[in-house]
């Protein structure tokens, strides 16, 4: 919204984009020293010696955080630290009414969900915390919004959108915005092609008029 001129929202194309309302995401990082989604083997979740748990991306109806995942399962070339058990990272979106909290009442309440989730759990410490706090990261979704999702491709020539909140098939995420990114890599492909071919066009008429300067050239040395 930023980068669109003024005079762009003239167009509907662009006008429809002020219409998607930004929401705030608060990201939450919880370390622990156990392995919190492991469910079957309660002395193998104590251990430290090898991660284990579920290696996934979760989602869950029962807690704030819409998605979460184990960082040191799913990620361990990143977030994996010998002797150190899971890093629970929490989305939490919307996250309204967690924006104006501190960070350390966030951190008390989303490790008191994960203890719901994962009664087996019980008795584990964070060792480690972080909350990150972005007041506009996704789109407010909501009835009749998805048409005001604008396409990779704008009216505006050479000029292209990529994000989640741009139209795709899935909804404002990471998926969303790998997508979307495909989408319009494809469309700038397309351009390049008809770029190519007007540049071949201008190279041409411009050796055409080159071709003219010479034989005039030619002429007027005759006179």
């Amino acid at each position: 919204k930023r980068l669109v001129p003024q005079k762009w929202r003239e167009l509907e194309f662009f006008d429809n984009i002020y219409k998607l309302v930004g929401v705030p995401v608060v990201t939450v990082q919880l370390r622990y020293n156990g392995w919190v989604t492991e469910l079957q083997d309660l002395e193998r979740s104590r251990q430290l010696k090898r991660a284990t748990g579920l290696d996934n991306l979760l989602y869950t109806p029962d807690a704030d955080f819409s998605c979460f995942a184990d960082l040191a399962l799913a990620s361990p070339e990143d977030y994996y630290i010998e002797g150190q058990g899971s890093l629970l990272q929490c989305v939490l979106t919307p996250g309204d009414p967690y924006m104006p909290l501190p960070n350390d009442e966030i951190i008390k309440r989303v490790s008191k969900q994960v203890l719901s989730l994962f009664p087996s759990s019980q008795g584990l410490e964070v060792t480690w915390s972080s909350v990150v706090k972005i007041g506009q990261s996704l789109y407010r979704e909501g009835p009749g919004k998805d048409p005001f999702r604008p396409d990779q491709k704008t009216p505006v020539e050479n000029f292209f959108l990529a994000g989640s909140y741009t139209k795709q098939d899935y909804i404002d995420s990471m998926e969303g915005a790998t997508l979307s990114g495909r989408q319009a890599s494809a469309y700038i492909c397309n351009a390049g092609e008809q770029l190519v071919a007007l540049r071949k066009n201008i190279a041409s008429a411009e050796s055409n008029e080159i071709s003219k300067g010479v034989s005039l050239s030619d002429e007027l040395s005759l006179v």
